[in-house]
C-alpha cells in the first residue's frame, strides 16, 4: 500500500506529490524511447520515400509511450495502492490504450536499426533460426495470444493474487509485466494480421470475445456487495469518500463499460478498414489480372527481344524508372540488387534472377499480380516477414516490378 507519510495511506491532498520514480521503470522507458528515436532516424535517412509513414508510426509510438509513462510514473500509480478503482484505470491504460498504440508504432524495425551493425546482424541470424521462428509463430497466433491475455486478466484478478500484487512489490511488478506483455502480444497478433481477409474477421472475433469476458469480470466486480480484496481497507478508501465495496464497484464499472467499449471500437475500426481495403484490392486485382493475360501473350512473342520491353508489357510499369524508385524506398539497405548503385546488403535475399524464381518470398506464386501485392504490403502476405510496409504506391509498384522482371 502506498504510504506517502510513514504509517498513513495516500490521501487526496498528497496526490500531486506522489510521483513514482522507480529507477528500473524510468531506465526502461528512457532506453526504449532513445532506441526507437535513433532507429527511426536511421531508417528515414535510408528511405526518404518511407519517411512519411515512419513519421506517422513514430507519433503513434510516442503516444503509446506517453500513456504508458502516465500509467507507471504519474500519481495514478501511487493511487492504485489505496484505491482498487485507480488501479483498474492504470491497468486499462496499459492494456487497451498504450499497448495498441505501441504496436501501431511498429517498433521492431526502428529498434533493430538502432543497434550497431554487428548486433543487428546477430539479431537477424537469431530471428532466422527455425526454433525461434517456431516459438514466435506459436505464441503470436491470435488464439494463443488471446488465450494468454485472457488468462492473465482473470488469474491476476483472483483475490489471492490481486491482494499479493498490492502488498508485495515483486508481485506488483510481475502483475504489470504480465498485463503489458500479454497485451502487446494480443494486439500485435491482431493488428499485424488484420490486413488479410481472414485475419480481419478473426481479429474482430477475438476483440469481441475479449470485450465480453472482460465486461463479465467487470460486471461481477460491479454488482458484488462484499469486498473481494482485503488489501484495500476502509482506512485507505474512506479518505477518498468511498467504502472498499464502493471502490471495488467503481473499478468493476471502469472495466465493464469504458474497458469493454475500447475493444468493441477497435473491432469496428478494423472491420471498416478491412471492408475498404477489400474493395480496393478486388478492383486492383481485376485490373492486373486482365493486364496480365494480355501481357503474357505479348511476353511469349517477345522472349527473344529486349527484356526491358518484355517486363514493361508484363507489368505495365517502366523498368528504368523502377530501378531509380527502388533507391528512393531504401531497398538497397536490405538487398543486393544488380544495376542499383550501392545495393549490396545481405539482410534480405539477393534479388539477382528473381524473375526466374517460382515463388516470391517463398509464399506467393511469382506473377505480376502477386509481385505488386508483395511490394505494396508485405505483412499482409506474410505477417512474420521482416520486410516492412514502406508505403509503395500502385504506380511505383508497377515500375519496381518491371525492373525486377528484367533480372532473369
Amino acid at each position: 500500500m502506498m504510504l506517502l507519510h510513514e504509517g498513513l495511506p495516500l490521501r487526496p491532498h498528497d496526490t500531486l506529490a506522489a510521483w513514482t520514480l522507480e529507477p528500473a521503470v524510468i531506465l526502461t522507458l528512457g532506453i526504449g524511447a532513445v532506441m526507437y528515436a535513433r532507429g527511426s532516424r536511421i531508417a528515414m535517412l535510408r528511405s526518404t520515400r518511407a519517411s512519411r509513414l515512419l513519421r506517422k508510426e513514430s507519433l503513434l509510438f510516442a503516444a503509446g509511450w506517453s500513456v504508458l509513462a502516465v500509467a507507471l510514473v504519474s500519481p495514478l500509480h501511487s493511487m492504485g495502492g489505496v484505491l482498487f478503482s485507480a488501479h483498474m484505470v492504470q491497468h486499462e491504460l496499459m492494456m487497451t490504450i498504450a499497448a495498441p498504440l505501441l504496436v501501431l508504432g511498429n517498433p521492431v524495425l526502428p529498434l533493430v536499426w538502432s543497434l550497431p551493425a554487428r548486433q543487428r546482424r546477430a539479431v537477424a541470424r537469431a530471428a532466422a533460426l527455425r526454433s525461434v521462428r517456431a516459438a514466435w509463430s506459436l505464441i503470436s497466433r491470435p488464439f494463443t495470444a488471446w488465450l494468454l491475455h485472457g488468462l492473465a486478466i482473470w488469474i491476476w484478478h483472483a483475490p489471492r493474487f490481486y491482494d499479493a500484487s498490492v502488498t508485495s512489490e515483486v508481485y506488483h511488478t510481475a502483475q504489470h509485466a504480465t498485463f503489458l506483455l500479454t497485451a502487446l502480444l494480443f494486439w500485435w497478433s491482431l493488428l499485424r494480421r488484420q490486413t488479410r481477409s481472414s485475419g480481419a474477421g478473426l481479429a474482430v472475433i477475438y476483440l469481441f470475445t475479449t470485450a465480453v469476458h472482460t465486461s463479465l469480470l467487470g460486471a461481477l466486480l460491479a454488482v458484488s456487495e462484499n469486498p473481494l480484496y482485503t488489501a484495500y481497507t476502509l482506512e485507505a478508501t474512506s479518505a477518498w469518500g468511498m467504502s472498499p465495496v464502493e471502490d471495488q464497484q467503481l473499478g468493476g464499472i471502469i472495466m465493464w463499460v469504458p474497458g469493454g467499449l475500447t475493444y468493441l471500437v477497435a473491432a469496428l475500426v478494423l472491420m471498416l478498414g478491412w471492408m475498404k481495403r477489400a474493395g480496393e484490392r478486388a478492383l486492383l486485382t481485376d485490373r492486373l489480372r486482365r493486364a496480365s493475360v494480355i501481357a503474357i501473350v505479348v511476353l511469349a512473342g517477345a522472349c527473344s527481344r529486349d527484356s526491358g520491353r518484355a517486363a514493361t508489357a508484363l507489368t505495365g510499369g517502366d523498368a528504368d524508372r523502377g530501378r531509380d524508385t527502388m533507391r528512393k524506398y531504401g531497398c538497397q539497405s536490405c538487398h543486393s540488387i544488380p544495376g542499383v548503385r550501392g545495393a549490396a546488403a545481405l539482410v534480405g535475399p539477393n534479388l539477382d534472377g528473381i524473375a526466374s524464381r517460382s515463388f516470391i518470398a517463398g509464399v506467393l506464386t511469382n506473377n505480376p499480380v502477386n509481385m505488386m501485392q508483395w511490394l505494396r504490403d508485405p505483412p499482409s502476405v506474410d505477417d512474420k516477414t521482416a520486410m516492412p510496409n514502406v508505403g509503395v504506391t500502385e504506380k511505383d509498384a508497377r515500375d519496381i516490378a518491371a525492373y525486377l522482371y528484367t533480372l532473369q
